[in-house]
C-alpha cells in the first residue's frame, strides 16, 4: 500500500519538476535579443506614412483654421498650462461640423438635381 501511494506521488512530482525546470530558462530581454534587433531596431527613425501626412495636412489646412475662428476656443487655447479635456475636443468638433454644414448648404446641388426629369419630383 505504501509503495502504491509513493508511485502516485512520484509521477506528479517528476512532471512538476520538469515543467518548472523548463520555465526557469533565461532568455534575453528584447533589447538584448540580437535576432530581434537585426530585423528592426528601435533607434532608427521611421518615415511618415501617407495616412499621417494626410492627417497632418488636414489638421493644418482645414481643422485648425476652421476651429480657430471661434472666439471661445481662442480664449481656451491661450492658456497653454491647461489640462486637455474631452469637452474641449467636443466643442471644437461642434464648431467644425457646424462650419462644414454651412459650407454644404451653400455648395450643394441637391435642388438642381431634384429638378432634373427622372431624378426629382419637381
Amino acid at each position: 500500500m505504501y509503495n502504491l501511494a509513493m508511485k502516485k506521488l512520484y509521477i506528479p512530482i517528476i512532471i512538476g519538476l520538469s515543467i518548472s525546470a523548463c520555465s526557469t530558462a533565461q532568455s534575453p530581454t528584447p533589447s538584448q535579443n540580437e535576432a530581434l534587433l537585426s530585423v528592426t531596431s528601435g533607434k532608427e527613425k521611421k518615415k511618415e506614412g501617407a495616412m499621417q501626412k494626410a492627417l497632418d495636412n488636414w489638421l493644418e489646412k482645414e481643422w485648425t483654421p476652421t476651429v480657430e475662428k471661434d472666439e471661445e476656443i481662442k480664449k481656451v487655447n491661450e492658456d497653454e498650462k491647461r489640462a486637455f479635456t474631452l469637452q474641449e475636443y467636443v466643442d471644437k468638433a461642434e464648431v467644425y461640423s457646424e462650419s462644414k454644414a454651412k459650407d454644404k448648404e451653400s455648395t450643394s446641388h441637391a435642388e438642381e438635381l431634384n429638378k432634373l426629369p427622372g431624378i426629382g419630383t419637381k
